[in-house]
């Protein structure tokens, strides 16, 4: 009798695994799967949301390939990510290792990092907008309060300084996410190797870049392909402070398909872009 009941479970357990995995397999193809197929049908029409569409075959495909719109989006991406990917990590790393040698006052400046990874970006935004408001924002108000009104500027409505200012931004909210995963690498460290580091006379700045830094590279690594997918997909930030703007100058490559779709009311061409 033993011997049967076993049998049935282990012979009706894949049917069971299976039947307990409908749910989600159901939601992959409603959520994930369905709409793949829908963007890549209406990708070959001349979609525009609003009444009746035509079949253009390949030819969304064909403008996005000779849109120089759209390269000029990707190259404002690449910029955008080297900046903030680098700048990240290089911040994120010295307050790390600060963080682990438990400097005096370590506990506040921790809570004071994360500060702009637990802010709604909505917040983030808004605080942003007015600290570099052209006319009384608090950056340009403290410059010229220092004698510094020449480098007062319209930092997020000037077509040569809203991507610098934008990737500061984005900046500020990145850094916390990356001292997090290299701080964790750190604490992983093992002791006798810095020990021994600091026997050999190695000063905090040498054993940073000399021992510390080679033993976390693969954590930063990590971190670096996570912000650059990350920032390749940016959206929310980026639109909430500029819009894409001035005259393009913000605008990467996911915000040009946005525009594309929402703004100019080309669904299809945005799809074939997606």
């Amino acid at each position: 009798m033993r011997a049967r009941s076993r049998r049935t479970v282990r012979s009706s357990s894949p049917t069971l695994g299976f039947v307990m995995a409908l749910p989600a397999l159901a939601l992959m193809v409603v959520f994930l799967i369905w709409p793949i197929i829908t963007a890549a049908d209406y990708s070959t029409t001349s979609a525009s949301g609003f009444g009746d569409m035509e079949r253009v075959g390949g030819s969304n495909f064909a403008r996005a390939l000779s849109d120089p719109a759209l390269y000029a989006a990707f190259g404002r991406n690449i910029v955008f990510a080297v900046v903030v990917v680098f700048f990240s990590i290089a911040i994120g790393f010295v307050i790390a290792y600060f963080l682990y040698l438990r400097v005096a006052g370590w506990r506040v400046l921790q809570l004071l990092v994360m500060i702009p990874y637990i802010m709604p970006l909505v917040v983030t935004a808004l605080l942003w907008q007015f600290m570099l408001e052209p006319e009384n924002g608090l950056v340009n108000t403290a410059l010229r309060s220092a004698g510094l009104g020449a480098l007062a500027g319209p930092w997020l409505t000037g077509e040569g300084t809203a991507l610098g200012s934008v990737s500061l931004v984005q900046i500020w909210v990145t850094v916390p996410f990356a001292m997090l995963l290299i701080f964790g690498a750190m604490i992983g460290l093992p002791g006798e190797v810095l020990e021994a580091a600091k026997l050999d006379g190695a000063g905090h700045v040498t054993t940073m870049f000399r021992v510390v830094l080679p033993m976390v590279r693969p954590t930063i690594v990590l971190v670096a392909f996570i912000l650059t997918v990350q920032l390749f997909r940016s959206f929310d930030l980026v639109y909430l402070l500029t819009h894409g703007g001035p005259v393009g100058a913000t605008t990467i490559a996911t915000l040009y398909v946005f525009i594309q779709g929402f703004v100019n009311n080309e669904y299809g061409y945005a799809n074939a872009l997606g």
